[in-house]
């Protein structure tokens, strides 16, 4: 099979892990994420429900945004960005795990070896910035962290990347929240704050490790 062909069935592959999940239980999955988050639950509680549904959003069909936006509302906006940034932050951790331990056979298996090595060196020179480009996109940023486990993305880049990233979008949630942002200032928060900020932020690093 031709290397186009073979990288064609692996990335149908995972969005199917991705997608169809979210087909069969997405509104299910939706009621119950209401339901938990209800405002009469304490601090302590709302925050660990918080933490638990970003993180299983890898896995799980969980509206994130609605999740991230109802954290800031509940739990005010240190809480609620502090929540939302650690649960998204294990979610990629798990991500890159399944990535690692399963994904990485499996591209083996369906690319080739020697598909997979490109991959590799692709990463290791463009991992950080497609992870964090990907952070704040709904199906792409579960598949970057499971490319970035499959490939062996450093574990400091993919640490770094990461954070950076999902502080960046769980401040513009909280901006969004306070400052009661809409239109296009709503939808360029996570942008500017969970992408261009900690892209000049990687560039900086960047510049000085060289140094």
């Amino acid at each position: 099979m031709k290397p186009w062909l073979r990288w064609t069935a692996l990335t149908c592959l995972v969005l199917a892990l991705i997608l169809v999940p979210f087909a069969l239980w997405e509104d299910s999955i939706s009621a119950l994420s209401a339901r938990l988050l209800a405002p009469t639950a304490g601090r302590v509680a709302l925050a660990v429900v918080v933490v638990f549904l970003l993180a299983a959003d890898v896995l799980l069909p969980v509206p994130s945004s609605f999740i991230s936006a109802g954290a800031v509302a509940l739990l005010g906006a240190l809480a609620g960005g502090v929540s939302v940034a650690v649960g998204m932050t294990l979610g990629a951790w798990l991500g890159y795990a399944l990535g690692r331990w399963g994904g990485e056979p499996l591209a083996a298996r369906v690319a080739g070896t020697t598909e997979l090595a490109r991959a590799r060196d692709l990463m290791a020179r463009h991992g950080s910035w497609v992870v964090l480009v990907c952070r704040g996109v709904p199906v792409l940023a579960e598949a970057s962290t499971l490319l970035a486990g499959a490939t062996r993305v450093s574990r400091l880049r993919f640490a770094v990347t990461t954070t950076l990233g999902n502080v960046g979008l769980a401040g513009a949630y909280a901006a969004v929240g306070v400052l009661e942002l809409s239109g296009t200032r709503a939808l360029l928060a996570p942008f500017v704050l969970g992408v261009a900020v900690p892209g000049a932020f990687l560039l900086a690093l960047r510049a000085l490790t060289r140094r």
